[in-house]
């Protein structure tokens, strides 16, 4: 009976009606993926938390939670910024999915590129380094300051190798 009691509803709805339900949910879904479901059992968008314990793997009571009060700021005529500013003041900034480009919320998105600049400058630097370093000498001194002559060396090494031979 309910069924067929809201089939006739919807059939005998005007046809703009039926529209701005349809962006309604849409506005408010894409108004929710901006915005991070705050169950903290997953790090999803509220618009798109589809997890594990969720009623039939759809969205989390608080997600569905958080839908709810955007899409009753939206019927009450605000824009979606002013819905973001609202549901912001409501959860907080970790509400936001990605931080906003101004204020503090700009260092998130330009700490990137700096880490990225500061990192080809440290190699640069490294590398110039090494390629300005002198070649190594083969030390023919030994500590004390004493030159050990090529024969010699030569010998000892025969003689090392005879040794470990045996």
């Amino acid at each position: 009976m309910a069924a067929g009691v809201l089939f006739a509803c919807a059939a005998l709805m005007p046809p703009g009606a039926k529209r701005l339900l349809a962006d309604q949910s849409d506005r408010t879904h894409q108004i929710g993926s901006k915005l991070k479901c705050m169950c903290s059992g997953c790090d999803q968008a509220a618009g798109k938390c589809y997890h594990v314990g969720g009623a039939y793997s759809g969205p989390c009571d608080t997600a569905k939670t958080m839908l709810k009060e955007i899409d009753t700021h939206i019927a009450r005529g605000m824009t979606d910024e002013q819905v973001l500013k609202a549901m912001i003041q409501e959860y907080g900034p970790l509400a936001y999915v990605e931080p906003p480009k101004s204020g503090f919320g700009l260092l998130a998105w330009l700490m990137p590129i700096l880490y990225l600049l500061g990192g080809t400058a440290l190699v640069i630097v490294v590398m110039k380094r090494w390629r300005k370093r002198p070649v190594a000498v083969v030390a023919t001194s030994s500590a004390n300051g004493v030159r050990v002559s090529p024969e010699l060396l030569a010998r000892a090494r025969e003689q090392a190798q005879r040794e470990t031979e045996e």
